[in-house]
């Protein structure tokens, strides 16, 4: 039931992208790495990520391993290594000639792009997806970052969806040259 409410928010997200004009604007680069709830699953979804684009170029990978998600616990969980292909800050705007590969679904937050490769054998195959995130400053406790929305809209787990709180770190760097202009929140 989880996994379809997740489902059912994370289309009307996309839905919106539609009408909003929402797209991928600007330079960003992140590193992040820890766990998360698992989608559904009783264990934790472990993630690492380096995102980046600047002046243009865009490169990153990430890894993802949820080894209970449910609708995939039966074939070992949904396991992947994945190629950045955009990231940026994720805004509305009203520009007509937006390259349908710019259009982002979490409006007001940092958002990737990326192609993935199933590192499980039980389920081989390729796909797409996007994660939505935030860095949220260096303080004290647990909570350094959050994944809000990870949804793999190709491939052997087209239907997976996630998010929540990382325990690990979600870190926003400047571009090489250029001032930090973080929109995190530092305690």
């Amino acid at each position: 039931m989880f996994q379809k409410k997740l489902t059912v928010l994370a289309m009307m997200a996309l839905a919106g992208t539609a009408l909003t004009g929402c797209e991928l604007i600007g330079d960003a680069k992140f590193t992040g790495g820890g766990t998360l709830n698992s989608a559904g699953g009783a264990d934790k979804a472990v993630l690492t990520f380096k995102a980046e684009k600047c002046d243009g170029e865009v490169s990153g990978q990430m890894n993802f391993h949820d080894k209970s998600a449910i609708d995939f616990e039966d074939i070992g969980g949904v396991k992947l290594k994945a190629e950045i292909t955009n990231v940026g800050f994720c805004a509305m705007t009203m520009n007509a000639d937006m390259d349908p590969a710019d259009e982002c679904s979490c409006e007001n937050q940092y958002e990737a792009h990326f192609t993935y490769s199933s590192t499980n054998p039980a389920a081989p195959g390729e796909g797409t997806g996007k994660a939505c995130f935030f860095d949220t400053g260096e303080g004290k406790g647990n909570f350094h970052g959050a994944i809000t929305l990870l949804a793999l809209s190709t491939g052997p787990y087209q239907t997976y969806i996630n998010g929540g709180t990382v325990s690990g770190n979600i870190q926003e760097h400047a571009c090489p040259g250029k001032a930090e202009t973080s929109t995190s929140t530092e305690e």
